[in-house]
């Protein structure tokens, strides 16, 4: 079955080999993981998502989905792969493994964090009620044989949007500070990744303290810690805080890449307050933007943007307009945080030790060259610290933040970034 593309085709315009728009999630686990279990549960676990399973080709001029008979890859690796290539089978999702982590690689252009969590949860509920030899409970489990609802299949960012309310506030569209034109990092081609643990009761005892929440606190140590690196920068820190789009498209279902931003500016008048009233201001800033009339505002620009390119009939055409819009945003945004919310795995969580989400980047690395990516599971948040330069004055500066707030944490590991590639038929 061939499916034509809406969400999809933005993310597929942007990519290249630079930016793939892809994610890796890494899973420790307490036990070795053993392939051949992992293999059944991957069988099991991709019945249940038929609009996973395919590949991209063109119909005529046009980038399309079309089923993929291919087995699903499992891989003994820690290595990057390279998704829609021989080496996946065509597939955009790939599992591999090693030692006693489990991985899950996808691409952007099928799906976002949100999507690709149910999937990932019917993983680890078939993986452990296999290897441990138990019965785990399915509440909340997608499972194989359960019916497939027509709203995990749909596209909600393509049904008609009603029309613009008056008054909105604009989201922050100017200039802002450039880690890599501001002298102290240097760009490197790929990232490195320092992975901190925080006791999910800590931090939740802190951000209710100040009138926070996980993603803005974050994102508030991470503008301090960019701007006391830059004393007297000309433009201030922008942070640029990832937004599911499914709650204003009322959509929960759907599987798209449905990802919209909320961007809170580090100003002179925001530095002038004390750290709660920042916080504040921060929270603030997320509720007016997050707000569903923004958030159905964005994918109207959207709507206006693929109407524009579908007129275009060059492909080379349609890349070059939707990398330099992306260019064109990168530049009003110096770092990004990115977080899903809880990764509620059920009775699956107690068979975990770690858990890391890497995405290739946010925004386009060679702007944007600094992402804080959170997941929270099993009592623990899990913020992965990825930037794409060598220098560690940033990551000692925000781990100074947390000192200096009293908030206990963990430095795991530092280790390369390993996302995947990805390969498109052109």
């Amino acid at each position: 079955m061939i499916r034509h593309l809406y969400s999809e085709l933005r993310t597929i315009y942007e990519t290249t080999a630079e930016d793939p728009h892809t994610f890796r999630t890494t899973i420790k686990m307490k036990d070795m993981v053993d392939g051949e279990v992992l293999r059944r549960a991957v069988d099991r676990t991709m019945e249940r998502y038929p609009y996973f399973r395919v590949r991209i080709c063109m119909d005529g001029k046009e980038f399309c989905f079309e089923d993929n008979p291919e087995p699903l890859p499992v891989l003994n690796t820690n290595q990057r792969l390279t998704l829609g290539s021989g080496q996946t089978g065509g597939h955009l999702v790939a599992f591999a493994y090693w030692k006693n982590r489990m991985y899950i690689d996808g691409y952007h252009g099928l799906a976002d964090g949100g999507g690709i969590t149910p999937l990932i949860k019917t993983l680890l509920y078939y993986y452990c009620s296999d290897y441990y030899g138990t019965e785990l409970s399915k509440e909340d489990v997608r499972l194989s044989g359960d019916p497939v609802p027509k709203e995990e299949w749909d596209d909600p960012a393509e049904v008609p949007i009603p029309e613009e309310k008056t008054g909105l506030i604009s989201k922050w569209s100017s200039p802002a500070l450039q880690i890599g034109d501001a002298g102290i990092a240097r760009i490197i081609p790929d990232s490195l990744v320092y992975n901190i643990r925080i006791s999910e009761k800590e931090f939740m005892r802190f951000n209710i303290s100040n009138d926070g929440s996980p993603a803005t606190i974050a994102a508030l140590l991470l503008a301090r810690t960019i701007d006391g690196l830059h004393p007297g920068a000309d433009l201030p820190a922008v942070i640029a805080m990832c937004v599911n789009q499914r709650k204003a498209l009322n959509a929960p279902l759907a599987h798209q890449s449905l990802v919209g931003d909320v961007r809170l500016p580090y100003t002179d008048r925001v530095k002038a307050m004390p750290f709660s009233k920042q916080a504040t201001c921060f929270r603030g800033m997320v509720t007016i933007q997050s707000d569903t009339d923004m958030v159905l505002d964005e994918i109207r620009d959207y709507q206006k943007l693929m109407k524009d390119l579908a007129a275009t009939d060059s492909l080379a055409e349609r890349r070059r307009r939707c990398q330099q819009r992306m260019e064109d945003v990168s530049r009003c945004i110096t770092a990004t945080v990115s977080y899903v919310g809880k990764a509620n795995y059920g009775d699956a969580e107690r068979y975990i030790q770690e858990y890391e989400a890497l995405p290739s980047t946010a925004l386009p690395s060679t702007h944007v060259p600094l992402t804080i990516e959170m997941s929270a599971m099993n009592g623990y948040f899990f913020l992965n610290f990825i930037q794409y330069f060598n220098e560690t004055d940033y990551f000692r500066d925000f781990i100074g933040q947390l000192r200096e707030n009293d908030i206990d944490y963990d430095v795991l590991n530092m280790t390369e970034a390993r996302y995947p590639r990805v390969e498109l038929p052109v």
